[in-house]
């Protein structure tokens, strides 16, 4: 435990340290400008406001204390060997202070250690271009897909939810994973991809037992994941069309063969829990995109829509409390710049509305996790609304940016997060934020299950770059 102290507070000194000895916009650049360093300094602080409700997870932590305090130090670097090759990786050290706050007598020393300390090269590739092909060889991340808060076509990575579950940007909590990728442009506007994660399978992770995002039974301490092999069986495969229509219309299709990355409860002997483990079944993903701007209406209009084939849900009447299910999902969005009353500068605003449906239920499955209404609950209608306003003569060198970002289940259930960003300069931004979830009063909904757990936080993050 003392070793695993001095470690993050000797982390913790770096990060002060870097923040401190750092002045201007700057990133670093070697070998004649073909290496370039650049990366950032964090901390997110959050705090509960919440008394927990009992049975959800997280209650450990009572209203006003803190549950996380991580902070980061990332650094990206890139390599230009040549116009057509190049080299990037991209590495991240963290710590998270909560678990010394909170003493880690609290926790299992497997949780402990799977989330206090963190240090890993989340990417590492070659790019090389050839005429028409483009390759990326290595540890990536592959980003498909045009919607914000829920991933309908961006599936191929999983994601980590461990420290603070679905509220960061997908970037940060992504997994990166080995891949080929190639892109092969056909015509001036039309490309064809190909994607290939030939021997490695991550399932989406999960906070471990007693720590304030955790999710029973998933995680350090729940019940176990099924281990799979590393080899080409269980690897994944899939390929896009991207083209541009007209003026500015951009659509895709694209199909993707891929083990489902949140977990299923299998239980191979019902009656003896020990058996139970959760498993990741091959799910094949078929759908597209569009993008386009509307000048009439100054408007981007975006969507997504995708076909799931054997996608994996919980029924307790079948073998192994599997029952596997097509399912139907599509997004429809809007973004668009306009004037507000509140403010004399440009605003932006962003919509979007989900529906999801499992074709052929039975009354016996469990929809959604919605098990307060097993069989009643067949499709899923989410809507999510954004404002955003800037105010750049408030203070010298510094944006001001309020902000509202709001996730609604029509059944019931909500999350809202109001925003206030300072940026100053290129450098140095802090965010204070409050994250408000909320349930429905049949504990049902997509945000029934952390209802309990509403939080404020800073955010406070200088870059070099």
């Amino acid at each position: 435990m003392k070793k695993g102290r001095r470690i993050g507070l000797r982390f913790l000194m770096v990060f002060v340290f870097v923040f401190l000895t750092s002045s201007s916009v700057f990133a670093y650049t070697l070998l004649d400008g073909n290496f370039e360093l650049k990366g950032f300094v964090r901390n997110i602080t959050a705090v509960r406001t919440e008394n927990p409700k009992g049975g959800l997870g997280g209650d450990q932590f009572k209203s006003g204390e803190v549950e996380l305090s991580k902070s980061f130090l990332q650094v990206e670097g890139t390599y230009t060997v040549s116009p057509n090759l190049k080299v990037y990786s991209r590495w991240r050290g963290d710590y998270d202070a909560s678990f010394d706050f909170k003493g880690q007598e609290k926790f299992s020393q497997a949780v402990v250690d799977d989330q206090r300390l963190e240090n890993e090269v989340r990417e590492l590739y070659v790019d090389i271009r050839q005429g028409p092909l483009f390759l990326r060889l290595g540890k990536q991340q592959v980003v498909w897909g045009e919607s914000d808060g829920l991933r309908l076509a961006d599936i191929i990575n999983p994601l980590d939810f461990r420290w603070h579950f679905f509220l960061e940007d997908w970037q940060d909590i992504r997994q990166g994973i080995p891949m080929v990728r190639a892109i092969y442009s056909v015509a001036p506007r039309t490309d064809l991809e190909f994607v290939w994660a030939p021997v490695t399978f991550k399932p989406a992770k999960f906070a471990g037992a007693g720590t304030f995002w955790e999710f029973p039974p998933a995680g350090v301490g729940g019940i176990p994941e099924k281990k799979y092999d590393t080899n080409i069986n269980n690897g994944s495969v899939g390929g896009k069309i991207k083209t541009t229509i007209g003026s500015g219309f951009d659509v895709s299709v694209y199909d993707y063969y891929h083990r489902f990355e949140m977990p299923t409860l299998s239980a191979p002997n019902p009656v003896n829990p020990a058996t139970w483990e959760f498993v990741h079944p091959f799910v094949n993903s078929i759908g597209g995109t569009f993008n386009v701007f509307a000048t009439p209406v100054k408007t981007v209009f975006r969507g997504e829509a995708v076909y799931n084939k054997n996608e994996p849900q919980m029924d307790f009447t079948k073998p192994n409390f599997i029952s596997k299910k097509d399912t139907i999902a599509f997004m429809l969005g809007a973004d668009r710049p306009t004037y507000l009353p509140i403010n004399s500068q440009s605003s932006f605003l962003s919509f979007q509305v989900f529906y999801k449906k499992v074709l052929s239920p039975d009354d016996t499955t469990i929809m959604f996790g919605d098990s307060a209404a097993a069989g009643k609950k067949d499709d899923q209608t989410m809507l999510s609304g954004f404002i955003s306003t800037p105010y750049v003569y408030l203070i010298q060198n510094a944006v001001l940016t309020p902000s509202i970002f709001v996730f609604y289940d029509v059944i019931g259930s909500g999350w809202a997060r109001p925003m206030v960003n300072l940026k100053y300069g290129d450098n140095f931004s802090v965010s204070l934020a409050y994250n408000k979830f909320w349930g429905h009063k049949d504990t049902r909904g997509f945000f029934d299950p952390i209802s309990d757990r509403s939080e404020a936080y800073i955010d406070v993050k200088y870059s070099f770059q």
